[in-house]
């Protein structure tokens, strides 16, 4: 099973954002007027709503807008258009909000370095909150820093830094946690310490949003998926029902050893071949249909099974899925800064 399953009042809304907008101003120079720019790549027509206690891996190629939009539902970048609404408090609920009192943020890249120590790099941070040293010592035993908390910046590995990272992202108490790419740079180790760390948050109700052009990475602890291309979200919901909606469902790949006739063995069931593979008496098939009949006419036939799993899209199937377009023009490349989103908006580009 992926993820791990919400308790109903882990379901609840938490902040809402309707047709969000933010796109960055690129260069347009003109013969009489060479400051002048237009609208280029960001974020359009958002619409997506944070749970309570859920985590919601963002998953896109490099350059789709992910770093774009966290900074936008942290409140860094401003909407140019649309709203956010908040169910935070029984006090707020439905109203417009100040993003930077919920939301805590963790940037994909920061240098943690110098000669202080953990403890006083976190205090200095919760100054500008008014964050006392017992909250401190309080988030630093929560990530696994309380052991280093008087150890140099200098000399904390990269696991280390990003456990700090989290813990600035948690000085505020925020409801709403956004990750972008956390697991850069960690070793397996780590990167399971982290993932333990990311759920118990969860489990305390914070929302989480995960960003990653890595599907693998997210699988065992996303419950939900947000598919983004071109700053635009083209599906989001539980990772079953997305898969399902995108046709990505039901998929299996089962091998084994010895001759193996895939035609006769499988007659009479109903299953979508997608790969067959046959090499030194070792054997593969990728089908989408019923496992348990596919494996129980496999044993019927007395055949070597060796393995047998479900078959998880990567990336580029996702995309594919999602927009309609073939491999070829699903890219990994980052696009130019001049790249506008999928669909044209309307109204003036010039101003």
């Amino acid at each position: 099973m992926r993820g791990f399953p919400l308790t109903l009042n882990m379901a609840e809304p938490v902040l809402e954002f309707r047709q969000a907008q933010h796109r960055h101003r690129v260069p347009q120079p003109r013969w009489f007027k060479p400051w002048a720019n237009r609208l280029g790549p960001g974020i359009v027509n958002l619409d997506l709503t944070l749970h309570r206690g859920a985590v919601l891996g963002l998953v896109g190629p490099n350059g789709a807008g992910k770093t774009t939009l966290l900074r936008m539902m942290a409140g860094i970048l401003p909407l140019q258009e649309g709203s956010v609404v908040s169910h935070i408090t029984s006090g707020d609920n439905g109203t417009e909000i100040d993003l930077r009192k919920w939301v805590g943020h963790m940037p994909e890249q920061v240098r943690w370095q110098g000669r202080i120590t953990v403890q006083e790099a976190l205090a200095e941070l919760g100054a500008m909150r008014g964050t006392d040293i017992k909250r401190i010592q309080g988030l630093l035993a929560l990530v696994g820093l309380k052991q280093r908390a008087e150890e140099p910046l200098d000399n904390l590995s990269q696991g280390m830094r990003q456990r700090l990272s989290i813990a600035a992202a948690m000085l505020g108490s925020p409801k709403v946690l956004l990750l972008d790419e956390p697991y850069n740079g960690l070793d397996p180790v780590a990167a399971e310490a982290f993932t333990q760390l990311i759920k118990r948050l969860a489990n305390k109700g914070v929302s989480i949003v995960i960003s990653s052009h890595m599907v693998g990475q997210l699988t065992n602890l996303i419950d939900r998926i947000a598919l983004i291309h071109r700053g635009q979200l083209l599906d989001e919901g539980r990772l079953s029902d997305v898969e399902t909606r995108l046709n990505l469902d039901s998929r299996y790949s089962i091998s084994g050893e010895g001759d193996v006739d895939f035609t006769s063995i499988l007659d009479g069931v109903k299953i979508q071949t997608m790969r067959e593979e046959v090499e030194d008496q070792r054997w593969n098939l990728i089908f989408r249909g019923n496992p348990t009949e596919v494996l129980q006419s496999f044993m019927k036939a007395k055949v070597t099974v060796t393995s047998w799993s479900p078959v998880a899209p990567n990336l580029v199937e996702w995309l594919c899925a999602a927009t309609g377009m073939d491999v070829e023009d699903i890219t990994l490349e980052v696009g130019s800064s001049a790249m506008l989103p999928l669909r044209r908006m309307g109204g003036a580009e010039d101003e």
